[in-house]
Order: structure tokens, then sequence, then C-alpha cells
């Protein structure tokens, strides 16, 4: 499972408001310093992403809690929002070039709309609100550690 700690934002009935750290990969590497893609990295990157998830268990705006998705359902979400578009777009160009005389160009930019619309139907699939197999579940409440007086 993956996990990351996020802040509770939000209470509303069972449906929580989180707010989690987005990192990079590139934060890991030894050569961030030194790197174009960690700069762009973290230029675009936000800093801070809302979720809203539902809550097996009672919080209140301020905790902190763990929350995960499994890797399963990480891997499916990626094979569906780059496998497909690319199989469309091979596809498509395939067929346009051996069903029609167009010229090659043609196929290549059917094949770039089709790829387009393939990762917009994905995406609106993926994403969408209803579709709970890819939203991410509190797994506990993190408690606060006592501070020594």
């Amino acid at each position: 499972m993956l996990t990351e700690t996020a802040t509770v934002v939000k209470v509303e009935g069972d449906k929580i408001t989180v707010s989690a750290s987005v990192k990079t990969g590139c934060s890991q590497c030894q050569a961030a310093t030194d790197c174009g893609t960690s700069a762009v990295a973290k230029a675009f990157t936000p800093r801070q992403q809302l979720l809203t998830v539902s809550s097996p268990l009672p919080v209140k705006t301020g905790d902190q809690v763990m929350i995960g998705i499994p890797e399963q359902k990480m891997l499916l979400a990626s094979l569906l929002v780059y496998l497909v578009p690319l199989l469309a777009f091979i596809g498509s160009v395939m067929a346009t070039t051996l069903l029609t005389q167009w010229h090659e160009l043609s196929g290549f930019a059917i094949g770039a709309i089709v790829a387009w619309v393939s990762v917009k139907a994905v995406s609106r699939g993926v994403l969408r609100r209803q579709n709970i197999r890819f939203e991410p579940v509190i797994i506990s409440k993190i408690t606060a550690q006592p501070k020594a007086v």
C-alpha cells in the first residue's frame, strides 16, 4: 500500500478533506541541485494537494491521518492512462495507413486526435468522483506524541 501523512482541513459528515504535501522523486535524488528536471518539478509541482475521502474514523480539523491507496490500483490507473492512449495512437495510425490512400501525415494527425480523445476518456473515467476504485482510503489516525515538560 502506498501511504502518505495528511492533515484534515474540513469535515462534512463521513467525508473529509485532507491536505497532503506533494513530494517528487527529485527531492530524493543526489543530482537534484544540478538537474534541470528538478528545477522544473519544483517550479510546477503544487506544494499541497487537497483530497476528499470517506472516513471510517472520527476525526476533526487539524488531525493527522495516514491515507493510502493499494499498489494494484495505482498500477491499473497508470496502465489505463499511459497504455490505452498509446495503443489507440498506434492502432489508428496503422488502420489509417492500411485502409486509406492518404498521406502518412494524415494518419499521424488522426492517430494524435484518437490518442487525445482516449486520454480524455480514460482520465475522466479514472478521476471521476463516483469511481471509488481509485479513491485513497484513511488507514489510521495519527496520535500526537505527548510532549515532555
